[in-house]
Parts: C-alpha cells; structure tokens; sequence
C-alpha cells in the first residue's frame, strides 16, 4: 500500500498513522480536535471582561492583516510546534489571514473575534469563524489564537471573553484543533476542552 500511496501527506486517525510510521511513514503533526461544551460549564460572568493592565485594551478584529502579522510571527517564531517555514512569506500569510477573515478557508467570521491591543499596536488576537457543518465538526471555531511571548496572560483572556460572550450568545459548543506538542493544550483542557479527535499526518516516502 505504501508503495502505492508515495509520496502523499496524508492525515488519518491516531491508530492508522501509527502504522504507517510503523510501516515506514515519517511522521508529521500530531493534533487534536477539541470542543468547550457551554453548556455544562458556563464560564464565570466575569471572564467577558478580564482585566489587562494598562495600556492594554481589547478591540474588535477590524484591523487590516498587516497589523496581525508581527504579533502572529512573533508567537509562531521558529522553535514553535505550529511553525512553518512557507509562514516566513509574506504573502503567504496575508493570504491565509485573508482567506480567514473573508469567511473562504472556513466560513464566516464570527464578531466574537477580538485582539489585544497595546497604543494601538495588535499584541494578540483570537479568530473564530463559524465552520459549516454539524457539531462538533462544525460551528463556531476557534481558527486561531496568538499573542507576541512578551504579552503573557493575554491568550488566555481572550479566550475566556470570547467563551463568555460566546455561551452569552446562546452558542452551546466552541471547538478548536491544537498540535500535540503546543502548551496551549494544558490551556484549552483547564477552560473545559475536551478531546473528541487525535488525527495525526504522516508523509509516505
């Protein structure tokens, strides 16, 4: 089978990539798809408004994709698990961030989505977009959340506004996909995540 698939990058259920590595696959990214059920544990009301010290200040997500970039680069510098070296292109991200943001790469963009701002300078930011399909597949999605390493604290309050505002908005579920090896996941599994998918992508030589 190997034989045949050459070549390919394929993403599989947890069991079946551990065979095609143990077949010979290397392996890729090891991932977990995740959702927060509101429902069973709604989050503390005062989460919709976490403190930031000054001159931090949340903003709605209306600035343009040049403003996200430092941050984002920042966050995902090499060494991160979710780096990617084609991410050191400009117009690669300018496009991912646009497809994002223009509802194309995984539908539309919810007015949840917020960043952190300090003077007017993006230091952090969550998108979440409203993925098509049934739960927990589809829904409201957490497509990506960063902060710059110098802004600690300010991932984890953008995402518990955005859990609050979300349960608030009568939105039952929220999920996400993390990299295996990310600390964010400790993150996610302490604000009420759950592992419902451990996909895994291997490449066959």
């Amino acid at each position: 089978m190997l034989r045949e698939m050459s070549g390919w990058t394929v993403t599989a259920p947890k069991a079946f990539a551990e065979e095609l590595v143990r077949r010979g696959a290397r392996l890729g990214r090891a991932t977990h798809r995740m959702t927060c059920d509101l429902s069973v544990r709604r989050p503390p009301a005062e989460w919709a408004n976490p403190a930031l010290p000054s001159p931090l200040r949340f903003e709605s997500f209306d600035r343009s994709i040049d403003d996200l970039l430092p941050a984002w680069r920042a966050a995902y510098a090499p060494g991160h698990p979710d780096h990617r070296q084609e991410y050191d292109d400009d117009s690669v991200l300018r496009d991912r961030f646009g497809m994002m943001v223009a509802g194309a790469a995984f539908g539309a963009l919810s007015s949840l989505s917020c960043v952190v701002c300090d003077s007017g300078a993006v230091v952090a930011g969550l998108v979440l977009n409203h993925v098509p399909g049934k739960i927990p597949w589809g829904g409201p999605f957490i497509t990506d959340l960063f902060r710059h390493p110098s802004y600690p604290g300010t991932g984890t309050a953008l995402l518990r506004r955005t859990l609050t505002r979300a349960a608030a908005s009568d939105l039952r579920v929220v999920g996400l996909v993390v990299t295996d090896t990310n600390p964010a996941l400790r993150v996610y599994t302490r604000h009420g995540f759950e592992v419902f998918d451990s996909p895994v992508t291997v490449t066959i030589p």
